[in-house]
């Protein structure tokens, strides 16, 4: 796996900062599912997949270890086929006043990708909560992502 040489330069939008290590909790069954690092590549976020959790996605893949399972359903430019350990899954977003977007993101379950935009709450003072959205036309899907200290 790489480590972004800008990752140090880290930018924040009202004082907070995407930057790092996140739990990922699915949506639809509210299961964590993974941690994923968020780091920057020239003046754009992207995030990868560092550590899978859920015992489910492993047993339905028919493999023996998390590090071993692949991206099946993925497209094909997206990683279709590579392992799941250091896939990027978001990319291309950038800093807008307080949200972060034009980007996309990939559910590698599904092999879906959908239009992104990120943000953190005002009440959220420490920045430990980042909220997710996804969307395809009219339909979207929202997750909240919690840093891993």
């Amino acid at each position: 796996m790489f480590m972004s040489s800008s990752i140090s330069a880290q930018v924040s939008v009202n004082g907070k900062d995407c930057i790092g290590t996140w739990k990922t909790v699915d949506d639809e069954t509210e299961r964590t599912k993974s941690h994923v690092e968020i780091y920057k590549r020239g003046d754009k976020y992207y995030a990868k997949i560092v550590k899978l959790l859920d015992e489910r996605t492993l047993k339905s893949s028919g493999e023996k270890r998390f590090e071993d399972i692949k991206c099946e359903k993925c497209p094909a430019d997206r990683g279709q086929g590579k392992p799941l350990y250091g896939l990027e899954m978001l990319w291309d977003m950038e800093k807008a006043s307080d949200k972060w977007k034009g980007g996309s993101i990939m559910d590698p379950k599904k092999g879906k990708v959908y239009t992104c935009t990120m943000w953190m709450d005002d009440s959220d003072k420490a920045g430990d909560r980042l909220f997710v959205r996804g969307w395809v036309g009219f339909f979207f899907r929202d997750q909240t992502w919690y840093r891993i200290k």
